[in-house]
C-alpha cells in the first residue's frame, strides 16, 4: 500500500528538515510526500529542494495557498496512494516503522476506514516531553466523541478515496481538523491503536493552542455542526468569543495573563461538567 503525505509547509523552516527526515528514513519504502508551501521567507525552500532532488518521493505540489486547509487539500489531490494522512512541518514521526505500522493495520483490517495512534509532545529542540493524553478524564469512556473529539492529528490516517468526499474546509484556519475528523467519525470505521508514534511539537506559536476570538468563532461553527447553530453550546461558545474578543485589544502585557485565565475557566468547566460545557 502507498501512503500519500501531505506537508503544509509556511516559514517553519527550523522544525522541516526534521519532519521531512522523520519520513524519509521510514522502513516501509512505498511513500510520497506531497508538500504545500505557502510563500515561506525563511530558509524552507532550500530545505524541501534538498529533499526533492535527493529523493523522487518527495514533491513539491504547491507554492501558495490560502492557508494550512486549502495546502492539504491542494497536496492530497496530487496523491496517488492508498492511505492518506498529513504531517504539519512543525511536526514529526517518532520512529522508523511507523508507515509500516499504518499499512499493516489497514491490511489486517480491511473493513477499517481510518487508523488512529497516540503520541508525545516535544520540545523546540525534538526532545520528548510527555505523552499526548487525549483521554484524561475519569468518566472519559462514558463520553461519546460527540461531545469531544478525542484525535491526534500527525497520528491519523485514512483512506485517500475519503479526501474526496470530505476535502478539508478552507475557509477554516483553525477548526478544520476537528470538522473533518467529526465528519468521518459520523461516516466510517475506525481503529485506534495505542502506539505512540507521532511527535507534536510545542513551540509557542501553535495555533492549536491560541485562545483568540477567531479560534474560538471557529470552535462555534464546529459546536454548530454538531448539535445546531441554535442549541446551548454554540451559544455559550459565542460568549466566550465575545469574552475573549475583549481580551484581543487589551495592552499586550494584560492580554497574555487574561487569556489564560480564560482558558482556565472555561476548560475547567469543560472538566467538571464531563464535556457537557465545551471546552476551548
Amino acid at each position: 500500500m502507498r501512503v500519500s503525505i501531505a506537508v503544509p509547509s509556511r516559514n517553519h523552516g527550523r522544525f522541516l528538515w526534521r519532519c521531512l527526515q522523520s519520513i524519509a528514513t521510514q522502513d516501509h519504502a512505498d511513500f510520497e510526500v506531497l508538500i504545500a508551501d505557502g510563500g515561506s521567507t525563511d530558509d524552507s525552500s532550500e530545505i524541501i529542494a534538498g529533499f526533492v532532488r535527493q529523493d523522487g518521493r518527495f514533491r513539491l505540489v504547491s507554492t501558495s495557498d490560502a492557508g494550512q486547509a486549502d495546502a492539504v487539500n491542494r497536496a492530497l489531490r496530487e496523491g496517488t496512494g492508498d492511505i492518506a494522512c498529513f504531517l504539519n512541518a512543525d511536526d514529526e514521526y517518532l520512529e522508523r516503522d511507523v508507515l509500516r505500522r499504518i499499512v499493516n493495520a489497514f491490511a489486517t483490517h480491511p473493513d477499517i476506514d481510518v487508523v488512529t495512534c497516540g503520541g508525545s509532545y516535544l520540545d523546540a529542540n525534538g526532545r520528548r516531553l510527555r505523552p499526548v493524553r487525549l483521554r484524561y478524564h475519569p468518566l472519559d469512556k462514558f463520553v461519546g466523541m460527540r461531545r469531544r473529539i478525542a484525535v491526534l492529528q500527525p497520528a491519523t490516517f485514512w483512506r485517500r478515496a475519503i479526501t474526496a468526499r470530505f476535502p478539508f474546509r478552507a475557509d477554516l484556519h483553525f477548526a478544520f481538523d476537528h470538522l473533518f475528523f467529526y465528519q468521518l467519525l459520523l461516516e466510517y470505521r475506525w481503529l485506534e491503536l495505542p502506539d505512540r508514534i507521532a511527535g507534536y511539537r510545542l513551540h509557542g506559536a501553535n495555533k492549536s493552542l491560541m485562545i483568540s476570538s477567531a479560534r474560538v468563532t471557529e470552535l462555534v461553527e464546529l459546536e454548530a455542526v454538531k448539535y445546531g447553530a441554535g442549541t446551548f453550546r454554540p451559544a455559550y461558545l459565542r460568549l466566550v468569543a465575545l469574552v475573549t474578543g475583549y481580551a484581543d485589544h487589551l495592552p499586550r502585557a494584560l492580554q497574555t495573563p487574561v487569556k489564560r485565565l480564560i482558558y482556565l475557566i472555561v476548560n475547567s468547566l469543560s472538566f467538571l461538567t464531563v464535556y457537557r460545557l465545551p471546552g476551548i
